[in-house]
Formats: structure tokens, C-alpha cells, sequence
């Protein structure tokens, strides 16, 4: 997405005092729901809430929250439709749309609503409020301490702040409940409150500017009352949750140079903080609002970063088009690929004179949810060891703790499916099979029973077939394991595990061994859905051709052991069935995905990034949010496979760093290459044109014979354009034309790694076409989906060529032309670029959105 910072002035921005968006109700809403949240509002505003064309409540937004307000009403049924507007003194905005339908949450959460989170940890001693999350909205929450309820919210938000009486006392065991409809989650993990901190931090005061009525203040002491001081006059004090709190109303708005102070007291007569202060800036320093994601089609949108209390305003190709409230904006119309949209925040007294001025492009993924936040279950762990196996299992359990009953509500419903996880080759002297606990909790929380398998007894002794084959064997020896304790009546397992739904995760020498598993496995009833191969070996242990399963590898760019990045090989061969995904992460190593390998690898035995990699939390969250999307699409049967796909970001992911590929079974092949038919013809068996000077060739995308250079690493047959003229350009016919209509066009491409250029030159790219069968011809730029991948930097001698999809929408084609998107009778390719950088294309590709 191109950002470029403007003056608003400059720009001639109309003001359309009447204009006033919508605001979102969050979904989902379910029945027996006695409130709902609407996100959206302006400072100030009344929101107005219709079900079934009645209105049936109201309230005035007053800090302007990232999750929006709680506005009370009627209990609500399923089927009812809702809907809100927004009401200021000078305008009123429409009412959103569609309405939202009211569900029955028991079709979405069958073993009972998820389970409340506290935050923010941890709890203290003379805390007078604490916050809730992972909650129903509308449902009713409650807080007990030492199993004495002393909060209560009926119809909450979420999350959801719960004010404390008696304030919390010191070692008291705290957890937080909620049901909806009179059907009861499971309580949350339970906390200890302790000490106050000593001594307590100071509060940190956002940036704030003349004209403003509303304060941030951040590193507060979950519980403690803030007290605000302006010009040396308190202001009030209040009770925070969560870690921060955000202040409204203050009046007159504030003035430049004004002194403004916080500082936060948890116990009487326990010493306060110390204070944090900040002076008002000018109204002239109001930056620009960030923005989140924007492609074409796009309704809305979304703003990652502004002042408290902002007035948030959007103008497409000139015209106002949005007003209203972090964190979301609708529009009064779409934007398309190639629109102009700009955006500006004003506060209540201060017109901010910057604002952003975006280019809409053709692909621009939304940042979605996190699929691993999915938290329903307490978590139940049970260790095993019986000859040669040992490992740690960790299930969905009535409590959080060590042999606890299993779930009893969703052992109601039916058994339940398996991951299998093992780890490589480290150190035998570590338990490198409890490195993943942090994995296999979040898979036990959202329904899947996880075992990790300690397979240390092949450890220390180098690399072998031998040696993958005896992993593969503890593998499935641990599910033969399983089988017995699911057959045990006294085991917490008996009667509970869905052994025609099983998952298998692997590191390193484990993601070869789970590889070669399908192929040799033998117990009855196993049938394995999916594998997800990290950083894996490949050492021939295995035929190298994963099918008939949803297969996953996540190849660490800066990894120092497996540094050849083998799982490329996997999925160049593997069979999509139903899909298949490769995740290429820059700046992550091959040892911080187990919490148990210490060292970071990327700095032996030759790389060396130009950047550190990402710290051990980011590379986990890579693993957890991805590995979770591929299980609950494989095993719960999820819509997940979005964030694998990439038409998602998860939430909380280092995106930026990821390069993901990705095919499915439902898509029509133009042309992969693997055909035996030459550059002249693709598999579709239509010719292909070369002109412009174009001299491409189809090459092996792998080591040794074949191969176009020594930096590919992967097992596929490619196409290979050289450097040269802009003019270069390669047709592949569609015979009799084809309707693309609600299509995308995939193709997998990088730049292709020469020491002579290295990887200090700016990015390159290319352009797609469409042709119609009448003739007419669209062109997108790769840099409007995403831009062609650079190589990851590193030693020369280990650089690779690593390709990336790319997802062209078929309607991006459309806007200003003349293109039939009906009948499609060619899929171009132009080498535009005036520079000496050689593209590899491979899997070009039609799918259906």
C-alpha cells in the first residue's frame, strides 16, 4: 500500500458538515444477549440501537475506544436483526449495514461459551478493578477471590473492565466466570494476587495536543487508581484495568503548554508513584492518522494509530466519503484498485493540517483475528513412559492441572482429534521435548489433544536414514500409545481420541520423521490429516512427496542447521489435498521455535543477516498462529485456511517477515511446468508467445543438473525469464476462453539471487494481463499485490532463490477498461524493469475467491 504524508490544506479537502458514517456493531451477537457493542463513534455522539426496526437503546460515546461501547437492551433472541447509527449535533449518519443477525451460540460453541481471560497480569494486592476478555457480548461476568464473587458486569462488553468491592487482598486465588443464556463457561486460570510492585511504576502520557478533550495514559498497575492532575489541579481519579486507561471529557479541551500529570496509588498509605508529565503540544503538531491495510473492494477503514478522541475523516478521489471514530471508518462507497484515498484526524478544538494520502492497490490483506486465540478449554497434562516411549500430553480437561478429568461437555459430543509433535536433533542431555508446551497448550484450549514424543534416544548421533526412520517409529509408536490409553478405562484419555483425525508437527530431524510417517504407518483407524514440517531435514529417508493430506512447512530464512531451508523440497512435490502451504520467515532461526534450544543458529556456521532475528515470542507466534489455522482447518474443520492462503494476516504475527506460498486443489492450471511439453506449450496444452526479446526457458528450481543457478533449493520445474529490454512479454492461451469472473489469478515468483547483484538493489517486479477473446487487455503490477520477493541476506554461499505467490484479483483488471472478464482468452506476463535481475515463475494458476 503506498503512503505518501500531505498537507490537508494543500490538497483542498472539502468538509461536508452533514457527513457522518455509520458505526460497526461487533459481531457475532447471540441470543439471550442483553447488550452490544457498537465501535465507530465520534466524541460525543449518541448511538442508537434498532433490533427487529425498533429502537430499544441508547448511549454517548465518551473515550473513544478501540472496542467500542456497551450499550444495553432488551435480551436478545436468535434471528433478531441488529443494526446502530450515530447521532451528533450537527449530523446524522445512516444505519449500518447489513444488519447483524442474531445467532445461537450453542450452533458456534456446543461444549459451552470459551473461557473468560483475566488481564492485565499480574493481579495486586488493593486492586480496585481488573479487566475480562475472551468474552460473549451481552453475557453476564463475574470476578471471585477466594471463590467470594466481589465484581460483577450483567450484559458486558468485551473486554470488559469489572470494578472490585472488597478491593483484591494479598495471596488471594482469583478467577474470572461468565455464562450467557444460563449456560456456564469454564472459569478462567486461576491467579494469585500479590505484592504491589515497589516501587510502582510511573504512567506514561501519550502525546497529547491543543484542542484535545481526552487522555491516554499506559503503564498503569492492573487495579490502581490514577489520579490527574492539569496545570497542578487534580481532575479526578480512577480505577484502571487492563494496563492503561483513557480519560474523557475534560473541559475547557486542552491548551498548548498546559502541564498535564498522572501518577497511580494501589494500597493507603503505601507511597504513590512517581509522576509522569507531559506539556500539550501546538494544534500544528497533530500528526497524520495511521492506516491499517487497504485493497480494492474495501468498504472501510482501518486506523492503527491516532490522538485520543480523534475525529477520524476519509476522502476518496477527493470527495468526504467517511467521519467517524477509532478504530474503524465505513464509507459512503468502495473504494477500487487505483483510487486516491486520504485521511486526517481533527479533535474537538484543533483541525489537524497533515494528513496520508494512500494509493489504493489491487491486494492489500486485512489483518484478521489470531486463529490460536480460539481459548475454550482449561488444560489438562498427563506424561507418559512406557518402554521406549515418553512424551507429555496436554488435553482439553474439566480444570487447569496435572491428571484432571477430561472435558466432560466436549467428550459429550464425540471424541476428539490428535497432534503428534516431535523434535530434533539437540543436546540429549535436554528435555527437548517439552520445548513446545506453549504450542501444545494453545491446540488443548480450542479442542485437540497434543502429545510431544521425547525422541532423545536418537540424539547426539549425527544425521542418518536410520536414524529418521527410528523417529518416525517413536511417532507412531506414541500413537499406538495412545490407542492403548484411549482403551484404558482408568486413563483420562479412555474413550476420547478421533484417530481418523490426526495432525503431526515436526522440527528438523522430527519434520523429516513426520514426513516419512504417512508412508509407512500401519495402525488401523490412524488416518493423518494433516503435517506441518518445520525447518525439516531431507535426507531420503522419505519418497519427498506429501499426498493426501493438508501439508505445511515453515522455513526459517536465517536458519544456521538445516540452512538449504530442505522442506522447499516438500512442498514443491507434495500434493495439494486438500491444500498445501510454505511459509519462508526472514529474520527467524532455526532454534528459537523450542523453547529448550537456547542458541540463536543464524550466526553459525555461515550466515549472517543484516538484522537480528525476531525475538523467541515472535518466532513462537509464528508457529502457534499459523500451525493453529492448519489444525483447525484440517481437524475442527474451521474456516482458517484464509491466513494460510494469505488473504489474512493473523493478528499479532510479524507478517512483514512472512512469505508465504500456497496452493489448493480446486484451481485450474495454466501452466506449472511439469508437463514434458516445453517452453512452447502450457498444461493446458495451448502454445505460449515469446516477443519483445524475451528469451525464457523452463529449468529445474533445485540443486545440481537442470538447475538455472546454484541458489535454488526447492524441487520444481520452473520458467526463467532473463534480464533485458521492457519490452520482453509471454503469452499463455487459454483456449476458448475462459470466465474469470470472481476469480484470482496465483502465480508463484522471486527475484533471482546473482552474487554479481546481491541484494542492495531496490525491488523488481513485473506486470499480468488479462486478454479478452475481442482483444481488450488489462494490466496489474506485481507492486500491487504485494511485489516480488527479495532473497533473504545472507552468506553468499547459502543465498537462496525462495518463490512466493502472488494473488491478482480478476476484478482489479476491470477498473477503467474495457476487458470482458467473461471470456479470458490469455493470462500475459510483461518484464518491464530496466534492470539486470532475472524473475522464476512457477504455478500459474486460476482459483475461484
Amino acid at each position: 500500500m503506498s503512503q505518501e504524508a500531505i498537507s490537508r490544506k494543500e490538497a483542498d479537502l472539502p468538509d461536508d458538515p452533514r457527513l457522518l458514517s455509520p458505526p460497526v456493531v461487533v459481531e457475532p451477537l447471540y441470543g439471550c444477549a442483553t447488550a452490544v457493542v457498537v465501535a465507530g463513534g465520534v466524541a460525543g455522539a449518541t448511538i442508537e440501537v434498532e433490533v427487529n426496526g425498533a429502537t430499544v437503546g441508547s448511549g454517548v460515546v465518551g473515550a473513544v475506544l478501540p472496542y467500542g461501547i456497551t450499550i444495553g437492551v432488551p435480551k436478545l433472541a436468535a434471528g433478531d436483526t441488529v443494526r446502530g447509527r450515530q447521532r451528533t449535533t450537527s449530523a446524522v449518519s445512516g444505519w449500518s449495514s447489513p444488519p447483524v443477525t442474531v445467532r445461537d451460540h450453542t450452533k458456534d460453541y456446543p461444549a459451552g461459551p470459551p473461557r473468560p481471560e483475566v488481564f492485565g497480569l499480574p493481579l495486586y494486592r488493593c486492586g480496585v478493578r481488573t479487566g475480562v476478555g475472551n468474552l460473549l457480548v451481552g453475557g453476564n461476568v463475574w470476578v471471585t477471590a477466594d471463590s467470594v464473587e466481589v465484581g460483577r458486569v450483567d450484559g458486558c462488553g468485551n473486554p470488559q473492565g469489572v470494578n472490585l468491592a472488597p478491593s483484591f487482598g494479598m495471596s488471594q486465588e482469583v478467577r474470572a466466570w461468565f455464562e450467557l443464556c444460563g449456560d456456564l463457561s469454564p472459569p478462567s486460570i486461576e491467579h494469585t494476587t500479590i505484592g504491589p510492585p515497589v516501587p510502582l511504576p510511573v504512567p506514561v502520557i501519550a502525546p497529547q495536543y491543543a484542542g484535545g478533550s481526552q487522555l491516554d495514559i499506559s503503564n498503569i498497575a492492573n487495579g490502581a487508581k490514577v489520579t490527574v492532575k492539569r496545570g497542578g489541579v487534580t481532575q479526578g481519579t480512577w480505577g484502571c484495568w487492563g494496563g492503561s486507561i483513557r480519560i474523557s471529557g475534560l473541559s475547557p479541551v486542552l491548551a498548548s503548554t498546559e502541564v498535564i500529570e498522572a501518577f497511580q496509588e494501589l494500597c493507603p498509605g503505601d507511597p504513590p508513584s512517581g509522576t509522569g508529565t507531559i506539556t500539550v503540544d501546538d494544534c500544528s503538531k497533530l500528526p497524520a492518522p495511521g492506516v491499517g491495510p487497504l485493497q480494492g473492494g474495501d468498504t472501510a477503514v482501518t486506523f492503527t494509530q491516532y490522538a485520543a478522541g480523534a475525529t477520524l475523516s476519509v476522502w476518496l478521489n477527493g470527495v468526504p466519503v467517511g467521519k467517524g471514530g477509532g478504530p474503524i471508518v465505513t464509507l459512503t462507497k468502495t473504494v477500487s484498485f487505483g483510487d486516491t484515498v486520504i485521511v486526517a484526524q481533527d479533535l474537538a478544538g484543533c483541525r489537524g493540517e497533515r494528513a496520508i494520502k494512500i494509493i489504493v492497490p489491487c491486494v492489500d490483506a486485512p489483518v484478521g483475528s489470531d486463529p490460536s486465540e480460539l481459548d475454550l478449554f482449561p488444560v489438562g497434562v498427563t506424561d507418559f513412559s512406557q518402554g521406549p516411549n515418553i512424551g507429555r500430553i496436554y488435553y482439553p480437561a474439566e480444570d487447569d492441572g496435572t491428571n484432571v478429568a477430561f472435558n466432560k461437555r466436549l467428550a459429550g459430543l464425540g471424541r476428539v482429534p490428535l497432534v503428534v509433535i516431535a523434535h530434533g536433533n539437540h543436546d540429549p542431555a535436554v528435555p527437548n521435548y517439552l520445548g513446545y508446551e506453549f504450542f501444545q497448550a494453545s491446540l488443548a484450549r480450542m479442542g485437540i489433544i497434543a502429545v510431544s514424543v521425547d525422541c532423545n534416544a536418537q540424539n547426539g548421533m549425527g544425521y542418518s536414514i536410520t536414524i529418521i526412520e527410528r523417529r518416525a517409529d517413536l511417532i507412531i509408536g506414541a500413537i499406538a500409545l495412545v490407542q492403548q490409553l484411549n482403551a484404558d478405562p482408568t486413563s483420562v484419555l479412555n474413550g476420547r481420541v478421533d484417530f481418523s483425525r490426526v495432525g503431526l508437527m515436526g522440527h528438523s530431524q522430527g519434520g523429516e520423521a513426520v514426513v516419512l510417517v504417512p508412508e509407512v504407518i500401519g495402525l488401523a483407524g490412524v488416518t493423518i490429516r494433516s503435517v506441518l514440517a518445520l525447518a525439516p531435514t531431507e535426507g531420503g529417508a522419505t519418497k519427498k512427496t506429501p499426498t493426501g493430506y493438508a501439508f505445511m512447512t515453515i522455513l526459517p530464512a536465517a536458519d544456521g542447521d538445516v540452512w538449504p531451508n530442505d522442506g522447499a523440497i516438500y512442498y514443491d512435490r507434495a500434493t495439494p489435498a486438500p491444500f498445501k502451504s510454505q511459509l519462508f520467515v526472514h529474520r527467524t532461526n532455526h532454534q528459537f521455535y523450542n523453547r529448550n534450544w537456547l542458541d540463536d543458529d543464524s550466526l553459525w556456521p555461515m550466515a549472517a543477516p543484516t538484522a537480528p532475528v525476531l525475538t523467541r515470542p515472535e518466532h513462537e507466534m509464528v508457529l502457534i498462529a499459523y500451525g493453529c489455522a492448519l489444525y483447525r482447518a484440517s481437524l475442527l474443520g474451521h474456516a482458517s485456511t484464509p491466513y494460510l492462503a494469505g488473504h489474512l494476516l493473523p493478528a499479532g504475527v510479524s507478517t512483514q517477515y512472512v512469505q508465504l506460498s500456497y496452493q489448493q486443489d480446486r484451481a485450474l492450471t495454466v501452466d506449472n511446468h511439469e508437463d514434458g511439453n516445453g517452453i512452447g506449450l502450457n498444461s493446458l496444452n495451448a502454445p505460449t508467445n515469446q516477443s519483445g526479446g524475451l528469451t525464457a526457458g523452463e529449468f529445474r528450481f533445485r540443486q545440481g543438473a537442470g538447475a538455472f543457478n546454484s541458489s535454488f533449493f526447492g524441487d520444481s520445474m520452473g520458467m526463467v525469464a532473463p534480464a533485458g529490454g521492457n519490452g520482453r512479454q509471454f503469452v499463455q492461451e487459454i483456449p476458448g476462453g475462459r470466465d474469470l469472473t470472481n476469480r484470482e489469478v496465483w502465480i508463484r515468483v522471486a527475484e533471482i539471487f546473482t552474487p554479481a547483484i546481491g541484494t542492495s538493489a531496490p525491488p523488481t517486479g513485473f506486470k499480468l494481463g488479462l486478454r479478452d477473446v475481442a482483444g481488450a487487455e488489462s494490466w496489474v503490477d506485481s507492486d500491487e499485490v504485494g511485489g516480488v520477493p527479495r532473497p533473504f541476506p545472507r552468506n553468499p554461499s547459502t543465498m537462496k532463490t525462495m518463490l512466493k505467490t502472488l494473488r491478482f484479483k480478476s476484478g482489479c483488471f476491470t477498473v477503467g477498461t474495457k476487458l470482458d472478464l467473461t471470456s479470458v482468452d490469455a493470462i500475459m506476463l510483461r518484464f518491464d524493469r530496466r534492470d539486470d535481475r532475472a524473475l522464476a515463475l512457477d504455478d500459474l494458476q486460476v482459483v475461484p475467491i
